[in-house]
């Protein structure tokens, strides 16, 4: 079947005729195709090539100005256009896990079937081809457009939080975005990654990162309730706290702070465990402060 892009045609169809005029098959992959399956526009678009993406990139920098830089050992090229728009492009790849919670070692693919195998959940583990006979064609191996449409978030093999146990957090944070749920076996397999302490693996500012991407959200608190179920919330420090007060901010550095205040003397633990600079350190504790009940 087709998927039709549903933003950006003009830059799609640029970069795909640069592609072509080099001999490599291009795809928009990830989260662009999930929300295009979806009916809405898509902020992110990542684009999976069938070989060097160094070439593709400097071209379309020829045309369209702006810079870009290379992450050899990921086997990806990041591209600024003029505006500071950026746009990823990866070369084929697999990932293998030394450890459990390890950053992955990155080698080539053959294809993009076993790239969208390597991704955290099915319905991120889909691509649209721009390049070829048949454009805009779903390379869907995986059943993620199924699972788009029945509301699931479903891993795509049983060691997956066990490898990467931000995928907990991310599993939340798309459940909570959507109104979707964890489908049974995946909800299983994090509440025996949480028991197994995966997430505890994990360094302090990885734990950060994918909280601020959370409170982030429009509405943070359905991803919090899930990750309060699952007792991952836990990882994070054992006094989390949160609730409407942190909904109520507009944007992540308030949230923290809210959440910080809720907290009430564990604040100021939470706070360091977050490893911020000492300045945003100091300011969240001042909004803490601020927003504590009184």
């Amino acid at each position: 079947m087709k998927l039709e892009p549903l933003n950006d045609l003009p830059l799609l169809e640029k970069t795909a005729g640069l592609a072509a005029a080099r001999g490599l098959e291009l795809y928009a992959v990830g989260g662009c195709a999930r929300d295009w399956a979806l009916g809405g526009p898509s902020a992110d678009i990542d684009f999976l090539v069938g070989g060097d993406p160094s070439p593709l990139v400097e071209a379309l920098e020829r045309e369209l100005g702006g810079s870009h830089r290379k992450f050899r050992p990921f086997l990806t090229v990041r591209f600024f256009d003029a505006a500071g728009r950026r746009l990823d492009f990866a070369r084929f790849r697999r990932e293998t896990y030394s450890r459990p919670a390890a950053l992955p070692d990155v080698s080539e693919a053959s294809s993009a079937e076993e790239d969208l195998r390597r991704r955290d959940f099915t319905c991120n583990a889909m691509a649209v081809r721009l390049t070829g006979p048949e454009p805009f064609a779903l390379l869907d191996p995986y059943g993620g457009l199924r699972d788009v449409k029945a509301g699931l978030v479903r891993v795509l093999h049983e060691k997956s939080f066990e490898d990467d146990p931000t995928r907990i957090f991310r599993a939340a944070r798309f459940a909570g975005r959507f109104g979707w749920r964890l489908e049974g076996g995946t909800r299983e397999l994090a509440l025996a990654a949480v028991k197994a302490g995966g997430p505890g693996l994990l360094s302090r500012e990885r734990l950060r990162n994918e909280l601020v991407k959370i409170l982030s959200e429009k509405d943070p608190l359905p991803a919090l309730d899930l990750l309060r179920e699952l007792g991952a919330l836990a990882f994070i420090h054992p006094a989390f706290a949160f609730g409407p007060l942190v909904a109520e901010q507009q944007d992540a550095p308030s949230r923290l702070a809210a959440v910080a205040a809720l907290m009430g003397p564990a604040g100021a633990e939470f706070a360091a465990g977050l490893r911020l600079s000492k300045k945003e350190t100091a300011a969240l504790l001042g909004n803490a402060a601020a927003l504590r009940p009184r």
